[in-house]
């Protein structure tokens, strides 16, 4: 990654475009040999006003309306959450039943407890009729575990909107492994299952903790078509050697957002970052994807900010340009993280592709700024701007960029 010095050295013409009348700034392109960031595309859209909305990811009257129901049963926290995932199953005849994480046995037996109530079947329903793939299981997750979930774990769901606009980041390619290794609620494996459609891929996902790896398998069982090859695993990412044997140097693209400043004393498989004396989960995690990732290959994760502009990662940006290509760099704004993970830790969107070879090639990058994300920052907002990752994913230079070695 080149320096902030070196990017604001650069003076790239500017091209102006407006979208529904909300202003959007800046567009500017320029072209520089590889070996620095090649061909910046800037989206400015600091000026986009956007529409006003209310964000409702599970409805308030719901969500308030089955809590109340089941603890008149004392089923709470992951129980609960296990009541609704299970009526899921019972529900989606055609949802594939081979479940080796989620536990199918606990949650049909959390379920025959209010199994008899017509009102909290009724609520679950109405829950399932609105949203027959699971895309909010989830945020459903979040709601009964709260904060016992989040703090002190250094990793927070990854808002949906964030991890479609990241879906499309990466290109499409008929067969391609796709790997989130800290999957979470399998946001972005669903949302890659989404952006390939009816091309065939085969998505795999890993967590360290086994009762996310089997959320992310029933939202997968639920929402992937057949054609989509389903995968799953559990162990700590930084730990692991034989148990990534068979995907190193064979994966084309990840999806991810790796635990957040943990600290590392050691990894199982040590890189060039962990030998230039980085010790932090998010650093670290560029070695792993470097080893997984076929020649060619695409990583879009989210990172920390500081590690894209602060001096201390200076040598950190030295070594990714050795082995990376920049494809481009989205800066989100303050307190994405607030709601669902009460951080306001400010990430930014990084895609790289793994270099093929030592030869250096000109090759196209984008930058962007993204102003709104389409959900509230903070629990004070109650009106937002529309997405404006929507407009920097769907821009045709950014998906020169994405598409130029696909």
């Amino acid at each position: 990654m080149a320096s902030k010095r070196a990017i604001q050295a650069r003076k790239p013409t500017t091209v102006r475009y407006t979208i529904r009348k909300h202003r959007v700034s800046r567009l500017k392109e320029d072209s520089v040999p590889n070996g620095a960031m090649s061909r910046p595309l800037q989206a400015s859209l600091n000026g986009l006003d956007g529409l006003n909305q209310r964000e409702q990811p599970i409805a308030a009257a719901a969500s308030v309306a089955l809590h109340n129901a089941l603890r008149r049963y004392g089923v709470e926290g992951e129980d609960a959450f296990l009541v609704l995932a299970s009526r899921y199953l019972d529900t989606q005849k055609a949802c594939r039943r081979d479940f080796s994480f989620f536990p199918v046995e606990r949650g049909f037996a959390a379920l025959n407890i209010v199994a008899h109530d017509k009102q909290v079947l009724s609520i679950l329903d109405g829950i399932v009729a609105g949203d027959p793939q699971g895309r909010d299981l989830a945020t459903w997750y979040q709601f009964f575990f709260g904060r016992r979930f989040r703090e002190g774990s250094g990793k927070f769901f990854t808002p949906r909107t964030i991890a479609a606009a990241m879906a499309r980041l990466l290109p499409v390619q008929p067969g391609a492994i796709l790997l989130d290794p800290t999957c979470g609620g399998g946001t972005f494996l669903c949302e890659a299952s989404r952006r390939w459609g009816s091309t065939p891929c085969r998505l795999v996902g890993n967590d360290v903790d086994r009762m996310l790896v089997g959320l992310t398998e029933l939202v997968l069982a639920l929402s992937a078509p057949a054609h989509h090859d389903l995968e799953f695993s559990c162990f700590n990412l930084y730990d692991a050697d034989a148990e990534l044997r068979n995907l190193r140097g064979k994966v084309h693209g990840i999806l991810a957002n790796p635990p957040f400043s943990l600290p590392l004393e050691r990894v199982a498989k040590p890189g060039e970052l962990f030998g230039l004396g980085y010790r932090n989960s998010d650093a670290l995690f560029l070695d792993v994807c470097l080893d997984l990732l076929a020649p060619g290959g695409s990583l879009v994760c989210l990172l920390p900010h500081s590690l894209i502009v602060n001096s201390e990662f200076e040598q950190l940006r030295r070594s990714a340009e050795r082995h990376w290509e920049l494809c481009g760099v989205v800066t989100l704004p303050e307190g994405v993280f607030y709601l669902t993970g009460n951080t306001t830790t400010r990430a930014d969107i990084i895609q790289l592709r793994k270099k093929a070879g030592r030869q250096q090639q000109a090759h196209k990058a984008f930058f962007a700024n993204a102003p709104t994300v389409g959900f509230p920052l903070n629990s004070r907002t109650t009106y937002f701007g529309e997405n404006s990752l929507d407009l920097i994913a769907g821009d045709p230079r950014v998906l020169e960029c994405i598409n130029a070695t696909a």
